[in-house]
């Protein structure tokens, strides 16, 4: 195994420092060994993945379906990565690009459709659109558990995506709460949900019991057409229902440490408490932003 110019971290993604790791260590006279050398047994890591691994605070273990960091003695996962040598990335790529072709063509269909069909269509349309967050909720939750960051990578996952961290790890907790397998494979458990806005699932994935939550919500929307996501909110808040927010590091009870405020006096985003002696709570002066 070499490393080459387009060569990656196997565990963080990193494409800089990289060292050649052998997943079963060479020890002594362990290099006459052919099955040492084995490509099988080389991984590709950063130094400071590497590093890791070798003063034995996390413990790498690689087959052809995974790749998976713990952290001794606990077992806890740090990071993991799936294979599959069947699946192609650019045919999965070039299936969207159908799709988008499809949409193209499907426009052009509709002059010749009757009044029906075009309320049809526009409801059908209109559920796509809304199931999209699904997809969006499982490459968030992959990307949160190839990090190796914690807690502390939702910020950065939401610069690389273009949302805010607390979006991100709603999203990701969707996923994870209501479509993700026993052993951890993708599925899509509530496929038959009749709610298909994501906002019921992220409020219900709020409480202790969000399986319970959510089904209260569609059985309550069936009786009640206008029966709104503030209704759920409040039903649950009345019952005293809703878990505690978690503190992420360096966060604290207060306050997020990824708050920041936009300051009208110097049009600029700053952090809170940058500038001594000034309330940014105060709406007329600041705007809270992520």
């Amino acid at each position: 195994m070499f490393i080459t110019p387009d060569s990656h971290c196997e565990i963080c993604g990193a494409s800089r420092n990289l060292e050649v790791h052998h997943i079963e260590p060479k020890r002594m006279g362990g290099s006459r060994r052919p099955e040492i050398e084995s490509p099988s047994n080389k991984a590709i890591l950063c130094r400071s993945c590497h590093t890791e691994i070798t003063e034995q605070r996390w413990h790498l273990e690689r087959t052809d379906g995974q790749l998976v960091v713990t952290k001794p003695p606990t077992g806890e996962v740090v990071a993991r990565r799936l294979f599959n040598r069947d699946f192609s990335a650019p045919q999965y790529f070039q299936d969207l690009n159908l799709l988008e072709t499809q949409v193209d063509a499907l426009i052009q269909g509709v002059p010749y459709l009757t009044d029906d069909q075009l309320v049809d269509l526009f409801g059908y349309l209109r559920n796509l659109d809304q199931r999209t967050w699904k997809a969006q909720a499982a490459i968030l939750w992959e990307a949160k558990r190839r990090s190796i960051y914690g807690d502390r990578a939702w910020e950065a996952m939401g610069r690389s995506f273009g949302i805010g961290w607390r979006q991100a790890y709603n999203l990701a907790r969707v996923w994870e709460v209501y479509f993700l397998g026993e052993k951890g494979e993708f599925c899509n458990q509530l496929q038959n949900c009749s709610l298909q806005e994501i906002t019921w699932y992220i409020v219900a994935s709020e409480t202790e019991a969000p399986h319970f939550w959510l089904a209260h919500a569609e059985d309550r929307k069936a009786e009640d057409p206008g029966y709104a996501v503030a209704d759920f909110r409040e039903e649950i808040h009345i019952a005293g229902a809703k878990k505690d927010e978690p503190v992420f590091p360096g966060s604290d009870t207060q306050r997020c440490r990824w708050l920041r405020v936009y300051c009208t006096k110097l049009r600029k985003v700053v952090r809170p408490g940058d500038c001594p002696g000034c309330d940014t709570g105060v709406p007329s002066t600041a705007e809270a932003v992520l």
